[in-house]
């Protein structure tokens, strides 16, 4: 056979007629490359393939159509010189377009005909010169050429035929029925594997045309075989779903098949499905594939271009032809479009539309930057504990890792003493080799003066060896100046020493020197090594930034003189100058600026969704007050107070009605009054308006309290505020308000009574619930998100949760409140730092209550100056004044040696010796209820002699005695700034007596040492000049930090990787409107909307270029695209991953990239390019093991995404087929409830082994009857041996009872599996109450395993009808073993193994109890998941979990 082959291409050589043939041919190096392959094309395979790049091209309509071209011309012409010279000078015509010779011949192969008419001659020569055009620009944008000119100048020839109805199907003609072509060509197909590959696929033989069937005969087996699978696959899940089913088969097929063989160019198309036979097909032309498949799909005649790891993404990459205008529409595939681009930041961006590959080499490069340090060459198992003491764990720690310093070897010392002792110095000295010793030798500076310079290592043989090749290096024969750099040791001796200089090379080598960075080490690590792995990381942030485009302008740059991102983090690390090498450098503000800006996209994100995402559309009631003094309930509630509002209380609850009532969105809104200002009455008349308005739930508001006594105040004053309320007739709907209060002491019975009565109570009456911390517990917060809604079943829970003193909560428990309610407002005279910062951000909105109160003195005394603190205090007593006395501490602690008698017994022993008994009272958190209620009875009693309250800090807040005036604070540098004026706020209230002067002592011994920049004596002096509320808060954050506005820390400086508060602060304000221009929410884009005019005059300082360039237009926001398909919003995502906390899960940006993709969609629905994007993205960010990044640079779209859309590159669904997604459980959710599971078993196999425990419990509840565990009495002889020691369980127990050691009680004989199985069912269901179970257990795959074994044994007993499955309990299955593996280990370090137990002792440093009991196991796990090791461990479990089958 490869004879007769070699022969016929002999043969057409000597053909002198048709030497046009030769350029048809491969070259002979192809030809022996494939021949060493082990394959040999056919001649006709050699005529009519076209080769470029050292490689075959084979579209099959064109190799066929050129045979035929050529053929035709050598029959009908004899001498044939005139076809010939034709095809010569068609040849010539291309090449004096401009074209080379490899395009020309490839496009004349492709395309010439002598027959071609006037107008298909004029679209060729037309889509010549779009082809050219193309070339040109992709040239000047630095895009890849165009690998197969002919293959991409047919596909656009094409398409204008079809447009045209020039390219009409010649065998529409054909006089047979179709029915009739497709029994002949099956009939000529048997014996072949299509018939059975149709069958086993479900596919009707008349299901497919006749060209189809024919395409599909000449295609190797495998490529047929996943055409027809994927037409099966999208047949069955249009079918599944209920949508339309497909309207072409055959046109679907074809442009599956199409895709493939464009796919696979070493296909041969003439050759039939794996078989040596034609079968009377052989004069079918296979260019059928091509015109059957029509235009489905789009811009699949080029090859796949690959991208150079340093191109822009973004560039553009090819002029896609239009779609098929006769089309349908949902068949229409989306074109990539090309743009101009923005003329400010954006010139060098074409493709607004991102695609698939580019996503993949960006996530790529961030895998690449996440890979552990380990993976690094030259970095072991104890390097890598070494960067881990430098919180290293990944490339990207590395990137943020900055040198703490930089040496300039640069620049030389004349004189050795120009230099300090024990800092760097560069010389250039003479040596005297002839005063050289075993390890020094003595040289002179420029300036003359003797230098001394030392090598000592050790005085191990290395060491020594390493001294004698020092020596050998600097006293060198032929070299008598020297470059040395080093410390300088100054001692003292006359002369001056460099000790172990770190260089020293020769004088002409002075031009390699320059800046050297110094990073931080830990013991195991060497600034050489280090070095060499930052280059590492840096060359990956190359590789990410460079298919990113820069989102700031190059003229904005250049006004700025910043660098490029990209440089500004080499030039970060290293510098080429000391002036590039600090914090205020060009380099270092670029990358801060873009940290910024990301940090302010998170912020406005997260804004967004507390206030607009999800808000339900339902109407809340039939009519919306616009004012509070329409509402006939609230405005009645107004009138019947005691006492008037005032002008500020009035404007606030203007601006929190607007917010709540009038506006569609929830209220986050921080109301910022002093100690006595009205903000509990303010809370109230806004509780009652949203329970008018039918907010949430519409009936109740909670209102959370630091302390017992601050919740019974409030009980006392709501009440009191109802009654009024309830005498007067309104025409509101709510005709009762009730009050109940909820703390620590309410358990059991009576905690159930009252959320009962929340859940029953009717549409006409409002519920004030008001309570401590017990409010923010798990049972009690799911309790509350499941209130009933007067209106729609879709609005659930609180009309309003309000937060008093909202510094005394941390942020995880104010969230819990509030994650259940319409509407949150917090409240505080002295709100925390966080709350500062996120008020400041815009994050949060922000109301001043102003207020009159009376001035109070604030003095500081030294803790020595007791003795006269006491006398005065005496004889203010007589005067008729009070006092409150407040220690730190409440008996003596043993942190100060038991001497220091600042405690509350001590210092109420001494009071009494010195004023009398009678008139000292004293209060502490130890007491009883009911003691500190008549201690505070009898110092508030105006007939009472007592005249001096004792106690801690538990009357910082809900004390009310308007006789106090005076405040003595022991130890008062022991306490906060905000405790503090909380605490002063005791006295000078309204009521007090003006004839009495208020005064503040602050007792403390700081102001007897001289402590200038103490911050305790700061906070001092800081109560002593201020007394309003506002500006305490400030100067508190100002001394204890921001604290962390995406995290929990509440203080603290949380400025992340680059940002240096104190340097870049001028930044923040030009990055605020940088990184939110994506959210047009124009009130709340600038950080100082809604701050007071003082707040505005300390508002940061800016940088003028910076907000003149954006004030002028001149640097226009790049993020202002939400679209992950866009440029704008993929890199937005991007960036945020770069700059994302991923260790910390509160901070975390892949909260902040879901929710700008449910911001996107909620302006219309989303592209399923969009969603395919961020689903990879989110992939990625979620760290799901199942997800991994593939090469799709070709695509467009990812597949099967949506059913009603052919897709882009049908080939893609057979090649990388995964079975279609179902509806993931958000484990997130409320209306999940995890069931934490164990079974003990008589061994591995569930075949031959069986269940003898089954143990179950409901994560987190400390309810024992949320906990199940019973026997199985299994259908065997006896228990193994080994399985009683292993797990305790003994035969003996199961068959007679016993006592049961991990539940502590006697048990009775264990019972068959379906007994005990119903009632695990029964257990299950109980507590499920309309929320899906989740089945967790630690190696979930066994105990499903176990359990499916026995239920199967159900199945085929005599009960088999009653048998039921665990799909029928449970919703989805979380293996904690996959959960832990996959977990990023930092603290504690991973450990060694991952069993159960091991793991107990791991992370707990003990064993777990009743170890290999099913109930010890479910405990222990439950410990494990419920501890701050694993906090937030349910969002990397929504990766992992998997669906049970109904």
């Amino acid at each position: 056979m490869r004879h007769c082959v070699v022969t016929i291409i002999m043969f057409i050589f000597r053909l002198k007629r048709i030497d046009g043939l030769r350029a048809c041919l491969p070259s002979t190096s192809t030809r022996r490359h494939h021949h060493r392959g082990g394959w040999f094309p056919s001649a006709r395979y050699f005529l009519h393939s076209t080769h470029g790049n050292g490689r075959f091209r084979t579209p099959m309509a064109t190799s066929l159509r050129t045979l035929n071209s050529y053929s035709s011309s050598s029959s009908s012409n004899e001498n044939g010189s005139s076809k010939i010279d034709s095809a010569d000078s068609y040849l010539s015509q291309l090449r004096a377009k401009g074209l080379t010779a490899e395009e020309a011949e490839s496009i004349s192969n492709a395309l010439f005909n002598p027959a071609n008419d006037g107008t298909k001659r004029s679209i060729i020569n037309e889509s010549i010169d779009v082809y050219i055009s193309m070339k040109k620009r992709r040239t000047e944008t630095g895009g890849e050429s165009i690998t197969n000119p002919g293959f991409y100048v047919r596909s656009i020839v094409r398409r204008q035929l079809l447009e045209t109805g020039e390219n009409n199907n010649p065998s529409s003609a054909d006089p047979k029925s179709e029915n009739q072509q497709v029994e002949t060509v099956m009939q000529k197909l048997n014996g072949t594997p299509l018939p059975s590959c149709l069958q086993n696929n479900d596919i009707g033989p008349n299901e497919l045309n006749e060209k189809c069937l024919i395409a599909l005969s000449r295609c190797p087996n495998s490529m047929a075989d996943n055409a027809i699978k994927a037409y099966a696959r999208q047949k069955l899940r249009r079918k599944t779903n209920g949508t339309d089913g497909i309207s072409n088969p055959s046109s679907y097929v074809m442009a599956v098949l199409r895709n493939i063989i464009a796919e696979s160019p070493e296909f041969n198309p003439s050759s039939p499905m794996d078989s040596p036979e034609n079968n009377g097909l052989e004069n079918t032309s296979a260019s059928v594939i091509e015109e059957e498949s029509g235009g489905l799909t789009e811009n699949t005649e080029s090859p796949p271009m690959k991208r150079s790891a340093t191109s822009n993404f973004f560039d553009s990459e090819t002029t896609t032809p239009k779609p098929q205008m006769n089309q349908p529409q949902n068949q229409q595939t989306q074109s990539t479009h090309v743009t101009e681009g923005r003329k400010d930041n954006k010139t060098d961006l074409k493709l607004e539309r991102a695609t698939m590959g580019s996503v993949d080499e960006c996530l790529s490069c961030l895998e690449k930057l996440e890979q552990p340090i380990i993976q690094l060459s030259g970095v072991g198992p104890k390097t890598e504990s070494s960067f881990h003491k430098l919180g290293i764990y990944t490339l990207r720690d590395l990137l943020w890792h900055f040198p703490r310093s930089f040496i300039d070897r640069s620049k030389l010392q004349k004189s050795i003493h120009d230099v300090s002792d024990g800092d760097v110095g560069t010389f250039r000295l003479k040596v005297h080799a002839d005063k050289a010793r075993h390890n020094s030798v003595t040289c002179t500076d420029e300036a003359g003066n003797n230098v001394d310079v030392t090598f000592f290592y050790g005085r191990s043989r290395q060491g020594m060896a390493m001294v004698s090749a020092a020596m050998k290096n600097l006293c060198k024969e032929d070299i008598y100046s020297m470059i040395v750099s080093g410390k300088v040791k100054h001692s003292d001796r006359k002369v001056i020493g460099l000790f172990n200089p770190d260089i020293v090379v020769p004088s002409d080598q002075v031009d390699s020197l320059g800046i050297e960075a110094v990073y931080s080490l830990s013991s195991g690590l060497t600034q050489k090594k280090l070095i060499a792995s930052v280059e590492e990381s840096l060359v990956a942030a190359g590789e990410l930034l460079s298919l990113l485009p820069e989102s700031i302008s190059d003229d904005a740059l250049e006004k700025l003189r910043w660098p490029k991102l990209a440089d500004a983090l080499i030039i970060a690390h290293k510098p080429t100058s000391m002036a590039e090498s600090g914090l205020d450098s060009p380099a270092r503000q670029r990358i801060a600026f873009e940290e910024l800006s990301m940090q302010q996209a998170q912020l406005a994100l997260s804004r967004w969704k507390i206030k607009y995402f999800g808000i339900s559309t339902d109407l809340q009631s039939k009519e919306v007050f616009t004012s509070w003094r329409d509402s006939p309930l609230v405005s009645a509630a107004v009138s019947s107070l005691p006492f008037e509002l005032t002008p500020s209380q009035m404007q606030c609850l203007d601006d929190m009605w607007d917010d709540t009532v009038v506006n569609k969105s929830r209220m986050l809104r921080l109301l910022q009054g002093d100690v006595g200002s009205g903000k509990t009455v303010l809370a109230y008349l806004l509780g009652l308006g949203c329970i008018e308005a039918r907010q949430g739930g519409g009936k109740v508001v909670s209102l959370l309290c630091p302390t017992q006594l601050l919740a019974a105040q409030h009980v006392r004053t709501i009440k009191e505020f109802a009654s009024r309320l309830q005498g007067k007739s309104t025409k509101s709907q709510i005709q009762s308000i009730h009050v109940e209060l909820l703390t620590g002491n309410v358990v059991g019975k009576s905690r159930d009574e009252l959320l009962a009565r929340l859940e029953s109570i009717s549409d006409s009456d409002a519920v004030f619930l008001i309570g401590t911390h017990a409010l923010t517990t798990p049972d009690i917060v799911s309790r509350l998100m499941q209130l009933p809604s007067v209106t729609s079943r879709d609005n659930k829970g609180l009309a309003l949760a309000v937060v008093d003193e909202e510094q005394r909560f941390g942020v995880r428990q104010r969230q819990a409140l509030t994650s259940c309610s319409a509407h949150s407002l917090f409240m505080s005279a002295t709100p925390i730092p966080r709350s500062i910062s996120l008020k400041r951000s815009g994050l949060m909105d922000f109301t001043l209550l102003e207020s009159e109160s009376r001035k109070v003195e604030t003095t500081i005394v030294s803790s020595g100056d007791l003795d006269k603190v006491l006398t005065v205090l005496g004889s203010k007593i007589d005067a008729g004044s009070k006092c409150f006395w407040v220690l730190p501490r409440i008996v003596r602690s043993a942190a100060d040696g038991g001497n220091n008698d600042s405690n509350v017994m001590d210092r109420y022993k001494t009071l009494k010796q010195i004023l009398g008994e009678e008139r000292v009272c004293h209060i502490h958190g130890r007491m009883s209820e009911q003691e500190r209620e008549e201690q505070l009875a009898n110092f508030a009693d105006p007939s009472s002699k007592a005249a001096v309250l004792v106690g801690t800090t538990v009357i910082e807040v809900g004390i009310d005695i308007p006789d106090s005036n005076i405040l003595i604070v022991e130890d008062a540098d022991r306490f906060g700034l905000s405790q503090l004026h909380q605490l002063r706020g005791r006295i000078g209230r309204a009521g007090s007596r003006q004839d009495l002067k208020c005064q503040c002592l602050l007792l403390s011994s700081t102001i007897d040492v001289d402590q200038d920049d103490s911050n305790s004596l700061t906070r001092l002096q800081i109560l002593q000049k201020c007394n309003r509320g506002a500006e305490i808060a400030d100067a508190d954050m100002l001394l204890r930090g921001p604290g962390d506005m995406l995290g929990y820390h509440q203080s603290g400086m949380k400025s992340g990787f680059t940002v240096d508060p104190a340097i870049h602060w001028g930044l923040l304000e030009a990055a605020t409107k940088f990184g939110r221009s994506f959210l047009q929410e124009p009130s709340k884009k600038d950080a100082v909307d809604g701050m007071s005019e003082d707040e505005s005059r300390r508002s940061p300082p800016t940088n003028d270029t910076l907000e003149n360039l954006l004030a002028e237009g001149k640097m226009t926001s790049f993020y202002d695209q939400t679209s992950a398909s866009t440029s704008q919003g993929l890199a937005l995502r991007i960036m945020m991953a770069l700059f994302g906390e991923w260790k910390n899960d509160e901070s975390n940006p892949l909260e902040a990239i879901n929710t700008l993709q449910k911001l996107d969609a909620s302006k219309g629905e989303l592209a399923q390019h969009d969603q395919s994007i961020h689903a990879k993205i989110v992939a990625f960010c979620d760290g799901s093991n199942t997800f991994q990044i593939a090469n799709t640079s070709s695509l467009e779209t990812s597949i099967g995404l949506e059913e009603q859309v052919l897709p882009i590159k049908p080939h893609v669904a057979v090649l990388n087929y995964q079975e279609p997604k179902e509806d993931r459980l958000n484990l997130l959710g409320d209306d999940v409830m995890f069931i934490v599971l164990d079974v003990e078993t008589t061994g591995l196999d569930d075949k031959s082994c069986h269940i003898i425990q089954l143990a179950a419990k409901v994560l987190g509840s400390d309810d024992e009857d949320d906990l199940f565990s019973e026997y199985i009495l299994p259908p065997i002889d006896r228990i193994p041996k080994i399985i009683e020691e292993l797990t305790g369980i003994t035969d003996s127990f199961l068959r007679e009872g016993g006592y049961d050691t991990a539940l502590g009680k006697e048990r009775e004989t264990a019972r068959d599996f379906r007994q005990v199985y119903n009632d695990f069912e029964e257990f299950c269901n109980k507590r499920a109450k309309g929320r899906q179970l989740v089945f967790v257990a630690h190696n979930a795959k066994f105990d499903i395993k176990m359990i499916n074994g026995e239920l199967r044994r159900w199945r085929l007993s005599e009960h088999a009808e009653s048998a039921p499955v665990l799909g029928e309990i449970f919703s989805s299955s979380l293996d904690t073993l996959q959960l832990f593996r996959g977990r990023k280990w930092t603290s504690p370090p991973r450990p060694s193994s991952f069993s159960l137990s091991n793991l107990h002792s791991h992370v707990f440093n003990e064993s777990a109890t009743n170890s290999h009991n099913a109930v010890g196991d479910i405990k222990a796990l439950e410990r494990l998941l419920l501890s701050e090791t694993f906090n937030g461990w349910q969002k990397a479990a929504n990766g992992i979990h998997r669906p049970f089958i109904k």
